[in-house]
């Protein structure tokens, strides 16, 4: 058993495969695998994309707090009426050397996604809508009582917009301060313009935002036309 096992341990199979060994074992501890040099690549993949992404997002806040344009008549970097957001992403790159190597990269067509198109500004735009009307809606329900002014007006497609405003009275127990707010929850679209219709589309609109019927306590109406008798009369009582 001894001379099998000797024999075994010099054969060129077990010399080959003990060298391996050793050398993952070496690997292991030096965390120089593969998978771990993989992983590494992918953790600072992820890690460049959430650098870009943060300075994307951060973009957008201020071209919509400013009530800035985002997009221009093209989307070619360095070249005129390309719009805000893509002058602004220039701008940043002279002094932000990720941002910088960000349109290397793009220019050297090195990378096919570089989040930088129209498709992602309105994703971008249409995630932060939702986080700040999230926010309003809270508020609103954590005052409890709440008021809605409705108006309408149709689009260039001639389909009749709702513009859904909400206001209610913010109280601040601590300071002991009260303020009225009054925020824009966004465009609903109208098949019809009688009043029966809105009526039900104000209703399931409070429903999808969580906001009680119940709690309602004021309604005005700029388009006050479709309300008259003749049209269905008031949207409810």
């Amino acid at each position: 058993m001894a001379a099998i096992i000797s024999s075994q341990e010099k054969s060129p199979e077990h010399l080959q495969n003990y060298q391996k060994w050793k050398e993952l074992h070496q690997r292991l501890q030096r965390d120089s695998t593969i998978d771990e040099e993989i992983l590494r690549k992918m953790k600072n993949e992820e890690k460049y994309w959430q650098q870009i992404l943060k300075r994307l997002i951060a973009l957008v806040r201020v071209l919509g707090e400013q009530n800035l344009a985002f997009h221009g008549t093209n989307e070619t970097f360095y070249s005129a009426n390309n719009g805000n957001f893509l002058k602004f992403v220039q701008y940043l790159a002279i002094f932000d050397p990720l941002m910088n190597e960000h349109l290397r990269k793009i220019s050297n067509k090195e990378l096919h996604t570089h989040y930088l198109g129209k498709d992602i500004q309105n994703e971008l735009i249409q995630l932060l809508g939702n986080a700040i009307k999230k926010e309003i809606i809270q508020t609103a329900n954590a005052m409890k009582y709440f008021s809605i002014v409705l108006n309408g007006t149709p689009d260039c497609s001639h389909v009749e917009q709702m513009i859904i405003i909400i206001r209610f009275v913010k109280v601040d127990s601590l300071k002991k301060e009260f303020s009225i707010k009054e925020h824009f929850l966004g465009f609903v679209p109208l098949k019809k313009t009688t009043g029966a219709y809105m009526a039900e589309t104000i209703i399931q609109q409070l429903e999808e935002m969580e906001l009680p019927i119940d709690n309602l306590r004021g309604q005005g109406y700029d388009n006050g036309a479709n309300m008259i008798g003749k049209n269905n009369g008031r949207a409810y009582s």
